[in-house]
């Protein structure tokens, strides 16, 4: 992306996804954002954040939660 020539990346963090069992987190492999938000950082990249349950309607169940 830096070097097509933008300069900021927007990512959707859902919380099912780094929270697949109530109260069991999981940021390792490809859920590390720590290690994502450095490298971008690392790149010149700005990074507009979007974390939350209701992150858009392609996720899960039309944007709501699932019971």
């Amino acid at each position: 992306m830096y070097m097509a020539g933008l300069n900021t990346i927007q990512i959707y963090v859902p919380w099912n996804y780094h929270e697949p069992v109530q109260g069991v987190y999981d940021f390792s492999g490809s859920r590390d954002l720590e290690s994502f938000l450095d490298i971008a950082n690392q790149t010149g990249l700005l990074v507009i954040l979007r974390p939350g349950p209701y992150i858009c309607a392609e996720w899960e169940m039309v944007g709501l939660t699932a019971v």
